[in-house]
């Protein structure tokens, strides 16, 4: 499923619902296409550790610069290579409170789930300088879909230690600060559902790896994991794999003349 929505300043969104096709990777093919919809675009992607969504980028033909704050996580994403055809380095050190790089320089600025860790006042003057008249501010939240029956037991099954887990608003209060802000305009919104399979070993290991999982103790976790593994074979048919709906909430943003010293926060505030 695809809902639509547009949402300008000020305004209430309007959706239409539509079909989309199940795909591995974990953004549908039509949410990248809507994020940055022109072929070898000049990406910038505010990474936060990860270089997942910058390949993904790089597969729909993008040229992707991938911005990195820690030193020891830049060089681990140049080692890994995200692609062996770069002429430059896949990742540049910085932040984007203060961007390395030239006025205008990108087609197109990506978060995928990293929006929220910045300091809103800060980082939206400077993604909107470094970006082109034309180009967009494109940013994902990606969460388990919770509309679907079994995903809403998975969730509270969750829940009873991890209250925060799959949330389905997780990291959307950033796009407020977008929608506020008078760096950018046009703030559009779209929705896409991709389907990923997944094994009750996955799905063990997607709920064990949460730290708050982590933290019980060996009887709790035991019997948490219990409920789930029951949960996973209560709906599984062998010997196909579960398919986990995951819900991309897509937006973009077109950038506006923006006056720095305007811009509100004066500190750096970070979610941990």
């Amino acid at each position: 499923m695809q809902r639509v929505a547009h949402l300008a300043k000020g305004g209430s969104p309007s959706s239409i619902v539509v079909m989309a096709p199940t795909r591995r990777s974990l953004h549908p093919a039509g949410a990248m296409a809507w994020l940055v919809p022109e072929q070898a675009a000049e990406v910038l992607d505010l990474a936060g550790g990860s270089t997942v969504f910058a390949r993904e980028l790089h597969r729909e033909g993008h040229r992707v610069t991938v911005l990195e704050r820690e030193p020891a996580v830049a060089r681990m994403l140049v080692h890994e290579g995200v692609t062996d055809v770069w002429a430059t380095p896949v990742a540049v050190l910085g932040q984007p409170e203060s961007l390395p790089f030239k006025a205008q320089r990108f087609d197109a600025v990506t978060a995928s789930d990293t929006l929220d860790r910045f300091a809103p006042g800060l980082a939206l003057p400077e993604i909107a300088r470094v970006l082109r008249p034309e180009g967009t501010l494109s940013v994902v939240c990606t969460t388990r879909d919770d509309t679907v029956p079994w995903v809403r037991r998975l969730a509270a099954t969750v829940q009873q230690v991890d209250p925060q887990a799959m949330r389905g608003d997780y990291g959307q209060q950033a796009i407020r600060s977008v929608e506020e802000s008078d760096c950018f305009t046009a703030v559009e919104r779209r929705d896409f559902r991709n389907w990923i399979p997944i094994t009750r070993d996955g799905l063990l290991e997607m709920v064990g790896r949460r730290p708050a999982v982590r933290a019980l103790d060996a009887d709790r976790r035991q019997e948490l994991l219990g409920e789930v593994s029951g949960l996973y074979d209560s709906i599984a048919r062998y010997p196909e794999p579960l398919m986990l709906p995951f819900q991309s909430s897509c937006w973009r943003a077109r950038p506006a003349p923006c006056d720095p010293a305007q811009s509100g926060d004066d500190v750096l505030q970070f979610t941990l």
